[in-house]
């Protein structure tokens, strides 16, 4: 558990960090953006690129408790000239932007879609957190996987911002280190209609 939210750190400061560069130098930034340079791997070298890149698109800015499954993408592109293998997928939902503090599944559901089975699947923990790895991929040279995906923001859930966290941890074996590409996207939780 403490090795997984080790990860799960390393990966959102990743994430946050490119989009807050990318803020920085372009007033169109997109919400949801490739990490930059990051990882575990940077622990050898600073100057460390990964190979994959991470966005999470389709999801809107605000969504409104109780209104149900709100469906998106999470991608990850692989632009090299190598396949990239055993990559462990991981997404959760926050309800922190600074940081990652993972919702309760009572207030915030995380689904994924498996193809070989037609079946949405929810990816959790152990202890009833909106977060969890949820299946291994591989990315040959040159494509890109789209995962499809869903959130529903239950009535229970705080009005306030909320992160949505999409990542790939893979090994390097050319560098012998734990390598982590992600993205995360922002949104507002804004509170149920009251009815009269």
């Amino acid at each position: 558990m403490k090795l997984r939210r080790a990860l799960v750190t390393v990966a959102t400061t990743a994430a946050i960090a490119a989009t807050s560069l990318l803020a920085a130098t372009s007033a169109n930034a997109a919400p949801s953006t490739p990490a930059a340079p990051s990882g575990l791997c940077t622990t050898g070298s600073p100057h460390y690129k990964p190979v994959l890149n991470t966005t999470i698109s389709g999801l809107p800015v605000k969504i409104k408790a109780g209104s149900s499954w709100h469906n998106f993408t999470l991608t990850l592109d692989n632009p090299s000239q190598a396949k990239v293998t055993n990559i462990h997928l991981f997404a959760g939902v926050s309800s922190t932007v600074e940081g990652f503090k993972a919702f309760p599944t009572s207030q915030v559901s995380l689904q994924a879609y498996f193809p070989k089975t037609k079946r949405w699947e929810n990816v959790t923990d152990t202890a009833g957190h909106t977060d969890g790895y949820f299946g291994w991929a591989s990315i040959s040279a040159h494509h890109h996987i789209n995962i499809p995906m869903r959130i529903n923001v239950t009535k229970k859930a705080p009005a306030g911002k909320a992160m949505d966290l999409g990542a790939g941890f893979y090994q390097d074996a050319k560098n012998k280190c734990t390598a982590i590409t992600a993205a995360t996207y922002k949104f507002q939780i804004t509170a149920p209609a009251r009815h009269a």
